[in-house]
């Protein structure tokens, strides 16, 4: 990240438009607190099925954790979820709470980063009740706009003063993972006019 911050001061002190190389390095820890602010939205949780007023059938995934084995990213949550119905007025029906890991390889692709190859896994019993669900529910936001990510976050040097920045072209070329964080190396062209 430093990197690619640095690169775009250059470009604000030269003005006019620039192509650079650069490496971001993302933190899990980072990609952590990025899961739970756009997608945990309902008090850290995501409802998959019910909502937080259903007390008989419901499924939610919360507490995110990243990390990496070999090129495959991996994303962990703690999954709470029961597939229950009314019956005389009593909850009857099996529920509990798992973790749940969600892995696969990131490729970028049209301005998004996706996970390729996704597996969905869990050593809990319960599972198999709950797989088909978790993998219609999860499967959509394993696609990350990346380049709307960070057309916004350039966009927000404009109001530093430095005039109109705009990313007008990326290409990943890369997505490595390492012990604690992804480094991805891309290719961009900002351009800063008055």
């Amino acid at each position: 990240m430093r990197l690619f911050v640095a690169g775009l001061a250059l470009v604000l002190l030269l003005g006019g438009e620039t192509a650079t190389a650069g490496k971001l390095d993302v933190a899990y820890t980072s990609m952590e607190r990025m899961i739970v602010s756009a997608f945990l939205t309902d008090g850290g949780r995501r409802y998959l099925r019910g909502d937080p007023d259903e007390t008989c059938a419901y499924a939610f995934i919360q507490q995110p954790r990243v990390s990496a084995t070999g090129a495959r990213l991996e994303l962990r949550f703690l999954f709470a979820g029961r597939a229950g119905k009314q019956v005389a007025g009593q909850c009857v029906g099996a529920g509990d709470n798992f973790d749940i890991v969600v892995s696969g390889v990131p490729r970028y692709a049209d301005g998004d980063i996706v996970l390729d190859e996704a597996t969905f896994r869990s050593e809990h019993t319960l599972f198999d009740v709950f797989s088909q669900l978790i993998e219609n529910q999860i499967t959509p936001l394993l696609r990350i706009r990346a380049r709307s990510h960070l057309d916004s976050y350039i966009g927000q040097l404009s109001s530093s003063g430095a005039g109109a920045v705009g990313l007008d072209a990326m290409d990943i070329q890369s997505i490595e993972l390492g012990a604690s964080s992804a480094v991805i190396e891309a290719d961009f062209l900002v351009s800063v006019t008055p």
